[in-house]
Parts: structure tokens; sequence; C-alpha cells
């Protein structure tokens, strides 16, 4: 096994195979997450979604910190704010920006 057939996690920071790994639909992207790793954050995810939103805060789905509202983008398509804080959604779409600016 060579060292390309192997990625590092981001969550737990372990290099492992990938068959460890989700592939993204549609894509030949690989999932930044280990599988188990994923099932954790989706299961403390699923745990605290609607407990702790109030009218005036909000919780980044990306850093998991309560927020005031402020912080967060109103959509008005869905008449909700957006999932990601305004700091973890800039980072999210720059990423985004260079990865898409590399596949050119």
């Amino acid at each position: 096994m060579n060292e390309h057939s192997k990625k590092k996690c981001r969550c737990c920071q372990k290099t492992k195979t990938l068959d460890m790994f989700h592939r993204l639909e549609g894509t030949a992207a690989i999932h930044p997450f280990c599988r188990p790793c994923l099932g954790a954050t989706s299961r403390r995810r699923a745990a605290l979604r609607g407990t702790r939103r109030t009218d005036t805060t909000r919780a980044c789905a990306q850093c998991d910190q309560e927020l005031p509202v402020q912080m967060f983008h109103w959509l008005r398509a869905s008449g909700s704010y957006h999932s990601y804080c305004r700091p973890c959604h800039a980072a999210y779409m720059a990423e985004r920006y260079r990865r898409l600016q590399g596949e050119r």
C-alpha cells in the first residue's frame, strides 16, 4: 500500500486507508472526515439540532459555537439564516474557490 492510498482525517488527525472515507457523490473527491468521525459528528449534531436555537442565538454547523444571529447570513429565498456563521462560511467559500481554480 503506497502513500497515495492513505488520507489524514481532518477530525481525528489519524492517517487511514481510503476505504475508511466516503466518496462525495457525483465527484472523485473524498470526504475530509473518516467514516467513524463522520458518524459521531452527525449523531452529535442531530442530538443538538433545535435544542440550543433561540430567537437571538444560533449554533454554527461548522464550528459548533453558539453565536448571535447577526453572525449568520440571512437567506431571503428560504426565509431563514445560513447554517454556517459568517467566518466559517467565508473560509468554506475561499477553500471552494481555491479547489475549483485548481481543477481548471
